[in-house]
């Protein structure tokens, strides 16, 4: 079909293909193929095992022929296939920063938006600490870095301080995005709310794994409820309350073994579960 395709539009435009190379082709025809022939139709002619078909009709184009069939399709073989025929490259105007020179021309201090984003969360944060900025500039800018600085420490929070905002979201691990949106949730100040979060622990410095918790705490004490799925023995020890399901995995599973509301340690301030596996 695709050779027909191709053969049809050579003859509209009066072009001889057979056994020539593509770039000794006209630009311009080869932008045809690529692009389409927007509502110019062309008349195209194949042979079938029921005999010559014609029709006439725009031609889409390959490149928004791929576009459209990566974006339609449900199936991940066929949108992987698609990809085979993709890239990522950096506009040569931009060089990737999505901006033109006005936007970039716009600097905090001496950093413009990109240079910002291209920092780590952590260092973004010291650097708006540590901006100098006249009487008038901090008055208007007071009530914005209040709010950045809120949001950055969010992510400190919850163990993400070494990402930077530029990071696309599609290079983002699953507990590095579950993460997120908990820092999310978090400066949302939503109340009534039921999370469930899978493991959040994984990955996780035992320093940051303390942050973490202490999120957690954070949401609960605004008035929602926190349910965990967790194996981390300091993050057991923070619940208010800890169900055991078992005995197994799987198909194995599904049955409560244990349940144990928590009660303080007044020696080391913990909360106390040496009972809970007695049953």
């Amino acid at each position: 079909m695709a050779k027909m395709y191709f053969e049809s539009i050579a003859k509209h435009y009066g072009v001889k293909i057979k056994d020539v190379p593509i770039k000794k082709l006209p630009r311009e025809f080869l932008e045809k193929i690529l692009y389409g022939t927007g509502s110019e139709t062309i008349d195209f002619e194949y042979e079938s095992y029921a005999g010559i078909r014609k029709f006439t009709s725009p031609f889409e184009g390959v490149l928004p022929t791929l576009e459209r069939r990566h974006n339609e399709t449900k199936s991940q073989g066929m949108r992987d296939f698609y990809e085979m025929y993709m890239s990522n490259s950096d506009c040569p105007e931009c060089h990737g920063t999505r901006l033109n020179k006005n936007s970039l021309a716009v600097k905090v201090g001496s950093k413009n938006i990109i240079e910002l984003t291209d920092m780590q969360i952590v260092q973004i944060k010291d650097y708006l600490n540590s901006l100098v900025l006249g009487k008038k500039d901090a008055m208007i800018a007071d009530q914005i870095l209040k709010e950045l600085n809120t949001r950055l420490q969010f992510l400190i929070d919850v163990g993400l301080d070494y990402l930077t905002l530029s990071r696309s979201a599609g290079s983002l691990s699953g507990g590095e995005a579950q993460r997120i949106r908990l820092a999310t949730q978090i400066g949302s100040g939503l109340t009534g709310v039921l999370y469930i979060l899978d493991e959040p622990s994984i990955g996780l410095h035992q320093r940051d794994n303390d942050k973490l918790i202490a999120t957690l705490k954070k949401l609960r004490d605004l008035g929602n409820s926190v349910l965990v799925v967790e194996h981390d023995e300091d993050t057991m020890y923070a619940a208010d309350q800890i169900i055991d399901i078992g005995p197994g995995a799987g198909v194995h599973g599904g049955y409560v073994m244990a349940q144990r509301y928590s009660r303080r340690s007044k020696k080391s301030g913990r909360f106390d579960y040496r009972r809970l596996f007695k049953w």
